[in-house]
């Protein structure tokens, strides 16, 4: 059963103790939001606006993803909290456009390390689905973004990305170099600007099936974002290999710091030399997640996908074909956010940088609504 209840706050944040001995020169993080069970949607918002990407979604606003069940909970049989379930229509012919849920994070942040738990994703032909951090505060990209997960069709392999305004290009660590060890994945373009390598962004592709029906097939896994001023790191790791230190609220990802199990991150983004910290491109950054159908990049290659014999276009194939999208869904067990206690060259804890930012654009109160 999939429902939407109320809840009177957020989860406790995690305790730290500040007198356990810290290495100075890794970050160490203590969590700062944790996004789970009842309190997950109050602190999110459901964006109804037209698609900006120009895509086939409909995107529905609290009242009408509640009322039609495109966003509630999906029933667990383990002692977790039930994982959030936001789903798509998937029982009617849509000729303006399938209804989908678009939901984005009220608060922002800068330097953190970003812990998300996906149990299943949509996917399948006609499908966009994304879960990314979209900066705040000036104009797309000036404030940046970054695809931490990102696929189309029947792909099988996550696109990670970055997009900036202003020239900015990263080195190429991609592990088809002999001897690179600093990433796993491949990098497919190191130009991050808009105005010169246009809206794909610098992007890399994961090292293994980390996205769509076989990663749903095992459970999922967990993918987690470092974003520090020298780099933008992207570790995915599936449901049975998830590091002991990330089950247990601890995460640090670095090789030196307690024998870290985390191995190279799928992706290491990190400005080239003639490039600026990412500290000036990426600021204010929320979570996002939605699912999109069709839209510039499908329909590009839709009549040589595997997916042409279904429908001479994309957007005829998502409008008349309602029950091929019953598993176009994201269930996510949670969100964890942890920010650094400590700067990188002495002891003592810092301010953290986490910087709550509301808007009362699509947002409602859970608890006015009903409970199904």
């Amino acid at each position: 059963m999939i429902s939407i209840k109320s809840t009177a706050g957020l989860f406790a944040l995690l305790s730290f103790d500040i007198s356990q001995a810290i290495d100075p020169l890794v970050p160490a993080y203590i969590m700062v939001k944790n996004y789970t069970g009842p309190g997950f949607y109050q602190n999110f918002d459901f964006f109804s606006n037209h698609d900006p990407s120009n895509s086939f979604a409909k995107y529905v606003d609290l009242i009408d993803a509640n009322s039609t069940g495109l966003a509630g909970f999906q029933s667990s049989n383990n002692d977790e909290s039930d994982p959030v379930y936001l789903g798509v229509d998937h029982q009617t012919i849509t000729p303006n456009g399938r209804p989908s849920v678009r939901l984005e994070g009220q608060d922002t942040f800068n330097h953190s390390l970003i812990v998300a738990d996906i149990r299943h994703m949509p996917c399948g032909c006609g499908t966009w689905p994304a879960f990314w951090l979209l900066g705040q505060g000036a104009d797309w990209p000036s404030a940046g973004e970054i695809d931490i997960i990102e696929g189309i069709n029947n792909r099988n392999v996550s696109t990670m990305a970055l997009h900036t305004k202003k020239e900015v290009f990263v080195g190429n660590l991609t592990s088809a170099y002999a001897g690179n060890t600093q990433m796993a994945g491949t990098f497919t373009n190191l130009d991050c600007n808009l105005d010169s390598g246009g809206t794909t962004g610098c992007t890399a592709k994961a090292s293994w099936k980390n996205y769509g029906a076989e990663y749903n097939a095992q459970g999922g896994g967990v993918v987690v974002t470092e974003f520090t001023s020298d780099a933008i790191n992207i570790w995915s790791f599936p449901r049975d290999s998830i590091p002991q230190d990330i089950l247990s609220g601890s995460p640090n990802p670095h090789p030196h710091y307690n024998g870290s199990q985390w191995g190279p991150p799928e992706a290491k983004f990190v400005p080239s030399v003639n490039s600026s910290s990412f500290d000036d491109h990426f600021f204010n950054l929320k979570p996002i997640f939605n699912t999109a159908f069709c839209g510039r990049w499908i329909d590009g290659l839709w009549n040589t996908s595997e997916c042409a014999s279904l429908a001479p276009t994309c957007s005829e194939y998502v409008s008349n074909n309602p029950a091929a999208f019953s598993g176009a869904y994201w269930a996510i067990g949670r969100i964890q956010v942890y920010e650094p206690l400590v700067n990188t060259t002495t002891f003592g804890p810092t301010t953290p940088r986490f910087n709550p930012a509301y808007t009362n654009e699509h947002r409602g109160r859970l608890e006015d609504f009903q409970t199904y």
